[in-house]
């Protein structure tokens, strides 16, 4: 194991730093690295076996990863002044890491992937993020639109009683959570009457009125957090932990039952990931998991010291972890058991931790060192 040094973990540490943000950004990312790779038999329409149910039962845990990298933000961002200037100026830079990046995806991936572009191709590759290259920077792109959007939310945050931030709040449940809501009744509705079903998340209810787009749900994710973190810091938030565990546990459990009855409904494999980022399901897990860290003890320094390291350190971690799948998945699924959940708990693990040391390397190299920071 790489050994970090005591100088290199007090540079990441700072006097006021909260610790249960960084368990939250170090399991968030963690679950990103184990979603997009893994060797997991979630086939319950081929092999409809226990260990295939618990395998898909504990995929859709990678659901709250992108809603807890939101709700972190929120709640650095909306609770502290800010400055208009430099705040457009890390917008632009974020945009530029974007393009940048995928720059570099469509290039390495060539030889990985085995694949020629011609110029055209290359340049639509690196516009458009190529699905499987470079499309998992839609996170960031949906960070921007958070971060254009944050100093009117920023204003209606600050104005006491918050009315105008709790009308906007509503609006972006309703064409958000409330339209998939809308369609899982419908979905639902087929199992239990018999009629028919929409096997489409896209479906809009609101058509041409929806003002947020596809990924309305960051801006709410964004706020909660803020709100939560508020309320944690003055101790109104009274929970115990039975409870939180409950919640999450329950709601993981209904979101499975759906992944199921949409999975044997439509005859296809339904994703509880990437359709699950705004249900209800998945925003109880979501609220339940940051109110659990925080109710964390975090007294071991050693410990501290790392969360800290891997907090400051999840955006170069999202950016490398794809090299650094793509070249070792092939291997890991050579592996006997590779389909098993053990297995592939611990291979995200180390993916994570690969990751991290490359990102830590790159830190260290002036001229690299904004690559893998804002």
């Amino acid at each position: 194991m790489v050994q970090l040094s005591p100088i290199y973990i007090n540079k990441e540490k700072t006097k006021n730093r909260i610790y249960y943000y960084d368990a939250i950004k170090a399991l968030a990312i963690y679950l990103v690295c184990i979603y997009h790779y893994n060797d997991l038999n979630t086939n319950i329409l081929n092999n409809p076996n226990f260990g295939v149910y618990i395998n898909y039962y504990f995929y859709g845990t990678s659901s709250i990863a992108v809603p807890l990298f939101f709700m972190v933000n929120g709640a650095l961002l909306l609770n502290k002044p800010y400055n208009l200037r430099s705040h457009f100026k890390k917008v632009l830079y974020l945009y530029i890491l974007v393009s940048v990046w995928s720059f570099i995806y469509s290039v390495i991936f060539i030889p990985i992937e085995g694949v020629s572009y011609s110029i055209k191709e290359f340049l639509m590759a690196w516009f458009f993020l190529k699905e499987g290259t470079s499309d998992h920077l839609w996170f960031l792109k949906a960070l921007i639109s958070v971060y254009l959007l944050f100093p009117f939310i920023k204003e209606f945050y600050d104005v006491p009683g918050r009315k105008l931030l709790k009308l906007f709040c509503c609006i972006v449940f309703v064409f958000s959570f409330g339209n998939l809501f809308l369609i899982s009744l419908l979905n639902s509705a087929k199992f239990v009457f018999g009629s028919n079903y929409l096997n489409d998340n896209s479906f809009d209810f609101f058509p041409m009125v929806n003002p947020f787009g596809n990924y309305s749900y960051t801006l709410f994710y964004f706020i909660v957090g803020a709100i939560l973190s508020e309320q944690i810091k003055s101790n109104k938030i009274n929970v115990s932990t039975r409870v939180l565990v409950t919640s999450f546990f329950t709601a993981l459990f209904v979101l499975f039952l759906y992944g199921v009855l949409m999975t044997v409904s439509s005859n296809t494999f339904y994703d509880t990931v990437w359709n699950g980022y705004y249900s209800i399901m998945t925003l109880i897990m979501s609220v339940s998991t940051f109110v659990f860290f925080s109710k964390l003890s975090y007294a071991n320094d050693k410990v501290n010291n790392y969360l800290a390291i891997i907090g400051a350190s999840t955006l170069g971690i999202y950016l490398v972890h794809r090299f650094v799948g793509a070249v070792t998945i092939p291997y890991f699924r050579k592996l006997s058991l590779s389909n098993g959940l053990m297995l592939n708990v611990s291979y995200g693990l180390l993916l994570v931790l690969g990751s991290l040391l490359i990102v830590l390397l790159l830190k260290k190299l002036p001229l690299l060192r904004k690559m893998v920071n804002i």
